[in-house]
């Protein structure tokens, strides 16, 4: 069964009091395959899932954000496919190359937020080098302290992070 790992609120920085003024959410699920599903927050517009590649989760990201939330790329295929086809399965890795160079050009023209919000596990937290190199503003927020049962040791768990460290 797929797991939540990150939560991605996707708007604008308030001009006065930082935060952000949200557009849209995208959940990032794994364990057999990661899955980008992506909603607006006042619930108009259909669901859409993709299932990014592992090496470039990141910039699947900001492919599906150019695509599906500002509407300034247009690939010759959808990322979103209805059996769930991978950006393997629908583009080469030239063809992928080539739409994330475009985006990262493209999103410096946007005032654009981003705010990472990345769960204990998260494969995303081994890719924050890859999140500083887009020019949009984010924010990053990481495991600090966490309580849960554990069913394979039916305990009771408690892990402080304190030690992770974010350059």
């Amino acid at each position: 069964m797929a797991t939540t790992t990150a939560i991605i609120l996707i708007g604008k920085a308030h001009q006065n009091d930082s935060g952000i003024l949200p557009r849209c959410l995208v959940f990032l699920t794994e364990n057999s395959r990661p899955a980008f599903t992506i909603k607006s927050i006042n619930g108009n517009g259909k669901e859409i899932i993709i299932i990014p590649t592992i090496e470039n989760t990141i910039d699947d990201l900001y492919l599906m954000i150019a695509v599906y939330i500002l509407k300034i790329i247009k690939p010759k295929k959808e990322l979103f496919s209805e059996d769930r086809k991978s950006m393997y399965d629908l583009f080469t890795h030239n063809e992928r190359e080539r739409m994330y160079l475009e985006t990262r050009i493209i999103l410096k023209k946007f005032r654009m937020k981003l705010v990472f919000n990345l769960l204990d596990c998260c494969s995303l937290l081994n890719q924050i080098e890859t999140i500083k190199k887009y020019p949009n503003d984010y924010e990053i927020t990481v495991p600090l302290l966490k309580k849960e049962y554990n069913e394979w040791t039916e305990r009771v768990e408690f892990n402080d992070y304190k030690s992770l460290q974010v350059n």
